[in-house]
Order: C-alpha cells, then structure tokens, then sequence
C-alpha cells in the first residue's frame, strides 16, 4: 500500500499516542531544568492551600533525573573508534570528515542519553544552508515510529516526525508532520490532511522521498514492542525525591521554631519576635494560677533521609544499577548520602548492555550517510565535498571496555601490583590508563618515561662515584 494511502490510519496513530508524547514531553521538560512547575503540581494535589503557601517558598528543586541519566549515558565518552571497512584511504578521510562535522560521539551521547531516558531515540543526518552536514538526536515526543510490516513488526516501515506549526492554503494554522516511508514522503495536518502549501514551499509535489529510504536511525530498546512503553518509574521518582527533600525543609522550618502556650494569661500584649520582653498579666482572680510555656516540635530527620535514600537504593537496584556507598551510611553521613550514591553506583553492566544496541545504530547510520545521503547531497549540489565513497565500504564501530567506576588513582595502584606480579606489561598498563592513545603514542610515552629513567639513573651514579 502506498504512503499516500495510508495517511489516514497515521493520523488515527498520532492521536493514539497522544499520551505517551505527552508523558516523554514532561519527562524532557523536567530534564531541560523545569522541574519546579511538576514539584508544585505534586505538593498543590498533597497539601490543603495553607500549607502549600508554606512550603512553596522551601522547595527543593533537586534534579535527580538529569544526574542519574548522565551517570548511565557513559558509552560515548571517551568516544568509540570508527574504522571503514572494504574501502580506501580516501574513505577514511571522508568519514573523518564527517565526523567532525558532524560532531558525531557529542551528538550520538546525546542520543544515548534520549535513549536511557525515554528506552527510544531517533536520530537525524541532514544540511544546513551553507552545505555542511549535521546530525541531530530527536526527543521522543517529537516523533513516532508506525508499522505495517506483518513479518516484523517492530521494523518500522514509516518514520512521523513533527514539524511544529505551518499555514494551510486557507490561512488557518495546524500542527504538522513529516511523514517518511521509503520510497515518499508528505507533510500532514492532525487529520492525515496533506498540507499543500507545505509540499509547494519544497517543491515537491508527488510527494518523492529522494533518499530511497527513510533517512533517519532509530534505536529501540524493545525486542518486542515498535515503540516501547513509557518509562513511568524515573518520572515518578524524580518527582518524589524533591518532594520528600521538601517535606523534610517544611518540617524543619517548624522545628526551627517553638509554639508558645499560655493559661490564664492576658495576651494582647504578647509581642512574638525573638528577645521579646512579654510584661503580662494575668486573667485570673488570684485563685489561678497563671502560666506560659512553649512547645518545640521534634522530627527525625536522619531518619526520613534513610527513608529517601532507601527508596532510591531500591529503584536504583530495580534497574540494573548497583547504588554506591548507601549501604555504608551511618548517622553523621546523611546528610550526602543520596547524592554519594548517585556519584558511585556502578553502571558498569547496564553501559556494556547499551554498546550492542549504538554498534548497531551507528552500522545503520553510517550506511545511511555513506550510501544514500552523501550521493544525492553531491548529486544536487548541496555539499561542498565532491568526493564519494566506494561501493561496498562499510563503518565498524570499535566502543571502550565498559568498566566499572574506578578512581585513576586506584586503577594506578592495581595496574602497578598487576605488574610487579608479571601479570601484564606496562604497555597495556599505559593503554589501560589512557584507552584513547594510538599505538604510536604509547610508544613514544614508553619512550619518554625509559629516557627519564636513564638520566636519574646517570645521575645517581654520578653522585655515588662522587
């Protein structure tokens, strides 16, 4: 069935997943820095308005969600190595020019951050005006994958992406999408419409999709599922952990001060400010005895902080991520314990799960550069490199040994008993220390270190002799 035909049921589709695109956009939004606005909806729902007038002014607007992703979103950093393979020099260097301009492991970690955020990316080779190529990661509420592809129909046979707002021919304004399959391409109205006026400002009429496939990779985290369900536990969480920190700042702000009680006492004098002097009489008749006191609430907050923290160890766990030093914490540690285990959990195992995934992305990718893209650009002259790559290269793509996290320092300490043992050499210890030298580099670094070496030896001797 042609494209054309099908935009109807794309439009029913859109509508369908209108609330996951709205989830994965709440979920980016608190990501960008906009985590109050939900910490507020939050607290307005849990609190009577009188104490929600309290405690706004104590919110502690802690983005947990942006620290945990960075801490899984390592793969990238340092950047694998991208080799061509059955190709020639002159392949080598188009692709490195690519690379730069495309700023390819910047982009690419930011696809993989989309990636652990929303279990989906969508990522985007396209020109700018001036005829550089750039690459972009697409936030999964700006796109949706749809499938007709009976024998696998988690392959998607058409790509929709938004386009934002546009102006039909009769003026009015709707939201758009770029709809992609491989062989056309139409830009739709919420409706399934197409939008004429839009085909006409790209000149292209018959609705051709020229690249002869859809022109985007998308990385899926599901085996089983075309678009994965929402990842509604991270929402949840980086939600909850600020509105605890805030219920332990509201209650601590009314630890802070004491309540005053009085009996039989004349009050209208009562002056409440600290180092007041209270020149008070009493109600009573001489019988009573008039009295004043105060109470001074008491809460235990280390505590509540165990609760946050051992509900974050928990999550953490749920996940594949082993929590770093919450275990350990006693009474004095607290107070940074929640943020301790987010710096030291282990995403050693989850990170090694996630190359397989970006090893396949980046061979789609690249082919879909190399060999579809790259020609029509200098076909019709939107790039300012000519040449062209040879037929059958391909890009193989070689990421870092996942480790766990190690301080340099302790990785030094092993790595020098490891060869005190005879247990490895000190050029793969070198290698182990900085992954991203070439064998030429280490070389010279070997090199480097014997030279010092000899001359304090000289040295020694000389002072010895004399």
């Amino acid at each position: 069935m042609a494209l054309r035909d099908k935009l109807k049921n794309i439009s029913r589709h859109i509508k369908d997943y209108q609330p996951l695109l709205q989830h994965n956009y709440e979920l980016f939004d608190m990501y960008e820095g906009n985590l109050v606005e939900y910490l507020e909806i939050a607290l307005r729902k849990q609190l009577s308005p009188a104490s929600f007038a309290q405690i706004q002014h104590r919110l502690a607007p802690i983005n947990i969600l942006r620290r945990i992703i960075d801490k899984l979103s390592k793969i990238y950093q340092p950047g694998p190595v991208r080799r061509i393979v059955d190709g020639n020099d002159q392949d080598f260097e188009l692709l490195s020019w690519y690379e730069e301009h495309f700023r390819a492991n910047q982009k690419w970690n930011i696809g993989n951050e989309f990636f652990n955020m929303f279990k989906n990316t969508l990522v985007e080779p396209y020109i700018t005006d001036d005829g550089m190529p750039r690459m972009r990661a697409i936030p999964s509420d700006k796109f949706l994958p749809y499938s007709d592809n009976r024998v696998d129909p988690t392959e998607p046979t058409v790509m929709i992406v938004s386009g934002g707002k546009a102006m039909k021919a009769d003026g009015s304004e709707c939201q758009i999408y770029r709809v992609y399959s491989d062989d056309e391409f139409f830009i739709i109205d919420e409706n399934g419409d197409i939008v004429s006026s839009e085909m006409q400002r790209l000149e292209n009429f018959d609705g051709v999709n020229p690249a002869q496939r859809i022109p985007f990779t998308y990385v899926n985290r599901s085996f089983s599922l075309l678009i994965p369900k929402p990842d509604s536990d991270i929402k949840k969480l980086s939600i909850l952990i600020p509105v605890l920190l805030s219920d332990l700042n509201f209650v601590s702000m009314f630890q802070a001060f004491s309540m005053i009680w009085t009996i039989d006492i004349d009050a209208e004098r009562m002056a409440m400010a600290p180092n007041a002097w209270l020149d008070l009489k009493s109600d009573g008749d001489g019988e009573k005895k008039p009295q004043i006191g105060t109470i001074k609430p008491e809460a235990d907050i280390d505590s509540l902080l165990r609760v946050i923290q051992t509900q974050l160890a928990f999550w953490l766990n749920s996940r594949g991520i082993r929590p770093g030093a919450i275990a350990k914490l006693d009474g004095e540690s607290n107070v940074s314990g929640i943020s301790k285990a987010i710096d030291e959990m282990d995403t050693s195992e989850e990170r090694q799960k996630q190359v397989q995934f970006f090893e396949d992305a980046e061979s789609d990718f690249w082919n879909l550069v190399m060999h579809h893209l790259h020609p029509l650009w200098v076909r019709n002259g939107l790039i300012e490199q000519r040449a062209l790559f040879s037929p059958n290269a391909k890009v193989e793509v070689v990421f870092a040994e996942q480790i766990p996290m190690m301080r340099r320092s302790d990785i030094i300490i092993t790595l020098r008993d490891e060869i005190a043992a005879g247990f490895t050499t000190r050029k793969y210890a070198i290698k182990k220390l900085n992954p991203r030298m070439s064998e030429e580099e280490i070389e010279m670094l070997l090199a480097e270190i014997d030279n010092e070496r000899g001359i304090a030896s000289d040295e020694e001797i000389e002072r010895d002799v004399g």
